[in-house]
């Protein structure tokens, strides 16, 4: 049973991260679980995801005519 985490951020996206792999997966070459994937802890966010932040973070200039 491999490890997960999950981040909840403030603009109501979420994102799942491996934590740790279980037994089988580190021995597998390819890190491959076939088992029960666990979600250890959910971490609220006081920010927006990268998605959302990024349009907003560089305005674009306005061209005059």
């Amino acid at each position: 049973m491999c490890d997960f985490e999950e981040f909840l951020f403030s603009c109501g996206h979420s994102i799942v991260k491996l934590k740790s792999h279980c037994h089988f997966a580190r021995n597998d070459p390819k890190h491959q679980c076939f088992g029960v994937k666990v979600l250890r802890n959910s971490w609220l966010q006081v920010e927006e995801c990268d998605n959302c932040k990024t349009p907003r973070a560089t305005p674009q200039p306005q061209q005059r005519r």
